[in-house]
């Protein structure tokens, strides 16, 4: 019995439109991206009940031909490529021909388009994919594309769209990623005739995300440099990172652009955290919006019908060169947090309260990765202006400093003397490790998932410096320590340290700051002990030579600024 049958072309076509269409928001991504790719200098985004109703996208681009109004729906039909070769000359968002027969064919769609190289325009209607209508009509340049009733023809896709917000969520988050990237066309996103989004569309990226994302996020970020050292190949970037105090616990705030396009990239972001270096700890991102401009030779955007995976020919080299351009950007920046009160709330495009100060309160691992700390010198002349009288202490905690230019300057006395300790290590020991015998051999007592741990990362702990040996089936004997904890931790500190080495599944590097960190930590003064003028001058003396000041090995902030001109503002001096 015949059991392979060829589906039906309607059939093909709504399995097709799975893999472009799944939610309103992926009808907006794709039609913004033709209308950028038209070359518009203005769109706007209507939609009603989350998409559900109705989705109207108008631009002022180039438009459509007459003739090709129903072959712009046919599968594969693009004005983008000719053929696999234009792939490495891409220089538009689509290419693939998918993206409208795909919406098409799960919707009722009404387009009315004039090109500019005609005195008239037309209409078109579909259903399903198929016309119903087609006609010439009055209107300006341009194209406005209304897709109405998604999903009308799956009814088990209808149950998969979400509450009206959870919608509109996804519709703003697209709008955004497009307009931050394009600050020279405005954008204006309408829900239910009420304006969500607009920007100026005046070419400034800066004003850009002011408009999106409100001042409060602005006022911590920094303009991207290109890197010290130039790259093997060409390749540029720009975009802006916010300084390490403004950190969230998600990636969320993670903007990533190859050639204006919006990707989720995996290598970009460990090379925006990796230039970040032990200034954020290790589970903390910044808000960034970095745009990388590179041949498209160099890259492959045909790997995902949605196009937001991008697959870098040489990694490497685009890797440090962005770790690069985030590590040069942070040297020559001022990045101690300043004490400031916030007059309004940041608010989101869609009116909400924006959760950034929940997210920055998110808890995160206070474990960083080993990432040359010590290769990242700050420029000459740009030590910090702390002065080292006078000197004040505060709940047994914090030391009072001013600058030279009469800011006061908070100093936590744990964290910067334990970055202070930290910088001492790595430049006596490098990536060296060296034993110190026990006079006493340890057996600690083990949880069975502890005892796996260590048995599975033998290796690695013996590469740590420590000395252990299996004590029969269920635990082990230390023999010897690594020597930086010599009389600094008691036996219950060993075992700690040990778990938190073997839970560490990074490279050698990355164990080596575990262990570094917390051989820095354990020989710092606390939080809590009462400092005499010698011990506070010798902190801030270390601080000030420190090479990264800002923070400690495990991410957390050492000072923080109060600036003459916030203190002269709060009595009203000002």
């Amino acid at each position: 019995m015949k059991s392979i049958f060829v589906l039906e072309e309607q059939a093909i076509g709504q399995i097709a439109a799975g893999e472009v269409v799944d939610r309103p928001a992926s009808v907006v991504k794709e039609l913004i991206e033709n209308s950028i790719d038209a070359r518009s200098t203005h769109i706007i985004v209507e939609v009603g009940n989350g998409g559900r109703d109705y989705i109207r996208i108008t631009d002022d681009g180039s438009g459509i031909c007459e003739e090709d109004t129903e072959v712009a729906f046919e599968k594969h039909a693009t004005s983008k490529i000719k053929g696999i070769e234009d792939l490495v000359s891409l220089h538009t968002l689509g290419f693939r021909g998918e993206a409208l027969p795909s919406i098409a064919a799960v919707s009722r769609i009404e387009l009315s388009t004039r090109h500019r190289s005609e005195d008239f325009g037309s209409f078109l209607n579909l259903e399903g994919g198929v016309r119903k209508e087609r006609r010439r009509i009055s209107r300006s340049v341009g194209t406005t594309l209304e897709v109405k009733s998604l999903f009308y023809n799956l009814p088990a896709r209808i149950g998969t769209i979400r509450s009206k917000s959870t919608e509109l969520r996804h519709m703003v988050d697209v709008c955004i990623n497009y307009a931050v990237i394009n600050p020279a066309i405005k954008f204006e996103l309408f829900h239910d005739a009420k304006s969500i989004i607009s920007t100026l569309g005046n070419g400034k990226m800066l004003d850009a995300i002011v408009n999106t994302y409100g001042s409060s996020v602005a006022n911590d970020l920094i303009e991207l440099k290109e890197p010290d050292s130039s790259t093997c190949f060409n390749v540029r970037i720009n975009g802006y990172i916010s300084k390490p105090a403004a950190s969230y616990g998600t990636k969320k705030h993670l903007f990533t652009y190859v050639n204006n396009r919006f990707v989720r990239s995996e290598l970009v972001e460990r090379a925006i955290k990796r230039g970040y270096m032990s200034l954020l700890p290790k589970y903390a991102y910044p808000f960034a919006v970095l745009a990388i401009t590179i041949d498209p030779g160099e890259i492959n955007v045909n790997i995902h019908p949605k196009k937001h995976e991008i697959r870098f020919y040489r990694s490497d080299d685009v890797f440090h060169f962005i770790v690069g351009a985030v590590s040069t950007t942070l040297r020559q920046a001022d990045l101690i947090p300043e004490v400031i009160e916030r007059e309004k709330e940041a608010v989101g495009a869609l009116g909400f309260r924006d959760r950034s100060e929940e997210e920055k309160k998110a808890p995160v691992s206070t474990q960083t990765a080993f990432q040359t700390d010590m290769g990242a010198d700050m420029p000459d002349g740009s030590r910090l202006d702390i002065c080292s009288v006078p000197l004040y202490q505060v709940l047994d905690s914090y030391i009072i400093a001013q600058s030279d230019s009469d800011d006061v300057i908070m100093i936590d006395q744990h964290a910067a003397a334990e970055r202070a300790n930290f910088e001492r290590l790595i430049e006596r020991y490098g990536h060296r490790i060296d034993k110190q015998t026990l006079l006493r051999p340890y057996v600690p007592e083990l949880s069975p998932h502890q005892f796996y741990l260590i048995q599975e990362n033998e290796e690695a702990l013996r590469d740590m410096g420590f000395d252990i040996e299996r004590l029969g089936d269920d635990s082990y004997i230390i023999r010897a320590i690594p020597v930086v904890f010599h009389g600094m931790i008691g036996e219950e500190e060993i075992t700690e340290v040990i778990v938190r080495l073997v839970e560490e599944s990074g490279k050698r590097e990355e164990r080596i700051k575990v262990l570094f960190s917390t051989a820095a930590c354990k020989a710092s003064v606390k939080a809590g002990e009462k400092l005499s003028y010698d011990s506070m001058r010798a902190i801030v003396a270390g601080l000030r030579n420190a090479k990264l000041p800002f923070t400690c090995p495990h991410g957390r902030p050492t000072m923080i600024r109060l600036t003459k001109k916030e203190i002269e503002k709060r009595f009203k001096r000002r």
